[in-house]
């Protein structure tokens, strides 16, 4: 499972993960740990989550059934960061495999007074708005395969930067109808997408493990610029 490294009580909730322990003894609050079953609902009125393994996203869910989703979450990322900020959340937050969560109550947090946590969490959102617009720009502009390379790209460079891929190949569980879904495509598009890309030889995707064979051009499928993700760490 995907499980992310821990690197200090500074870095929590910006770029990189921190540990529930190193959370817990910079702002004094309880934080415990629960492993959650894939496709379960996450968002919880009085708590607030913080992904420590596994993957989960934010979607929406119209009256006829149809969903997509807005966000793919990955270790240390803070899965319902409005409801921090605001108390509110106009999206849903499920888990697409086994995942492991921090739960920290909401009321704890919203008596601290700490603005070092309030600009962390502002820093997030801005981020998290700029790859929203890319995935737009996705949804309006690429083709099927363009979309599909570009957040492969995209989560092998967040991946990178939580210590998660090791030789450009990293774990990949999310299955192909949340890819559909994700993506605006249909779950046959999606297959036929992977097939086209392994055909290509830009990828190889077996067991839950993906590698990009050839990166570069991959990106240059994609046209995928990754300044968008404000990422310190740089795949090499």
């Amino acid at each position: 499972m995907l499980t992310a490294q821990i690197n200090g009580l500074t870095d929590f909730p910006t770029v990189h993960p921190a540990s529930p322990e190193g959370f817990a003894r910079r702002f004094d609050l309880p934080m415990r740990e629960r492993s959650i079953p894939k496709q379960q609902d996450l968002l919880l009125p009085d708590l607030a989550h913080l992904l420590l393994a596994g993957q989960a996203c934010r979607n929406r869910v119209l009256r006829d059934g149809r969903r997509q989703i807005t966000a793919i979450l990955i270790p240390g990322d803070i899965c319902d960061p409005e409801a921090i900020l605001a108390q509110r959340a106009d999206y849903a937050v499920n888990t697409l495999t086994r995942c492991t969560v921090g739960e920290i109550p909401l009321a704890r947090i919203a008596a601290l007074d700490h603005h070092d946590l309030t600009d962390a969490l502002n820093r997030r959102l801005r981020r998290e708005e700029a790859i929203a617009r890319e995935w737009i720009v996705s949804l309006g502009r690429r083709v099927g395969i363009e979309r599909m390379a570009h957040l492969l790209c995209e989560l092998h460079w967040r991946l990178a930067a939580v210590g998660l891929v090791i030789g450009d190949s990293f774990e990949m569980r999310i299955t192909q109808s949340d890819f559909a879904d994700a993506l605006g495509l249909t779950s046959v598009h999606v297959n036929r997408v992977l097939k086209s890309l392994r055909d290509s030889r830009l990828i190889h995707l077996h067991g839950g493990r993906l590698t990009l064979l050839d990166r570069p051009r991959l990106e240059r499928l994609a046209q995928f610029d990754p300044a968008y993700l404000e990422t310190s760490a740089v795949p090499v």
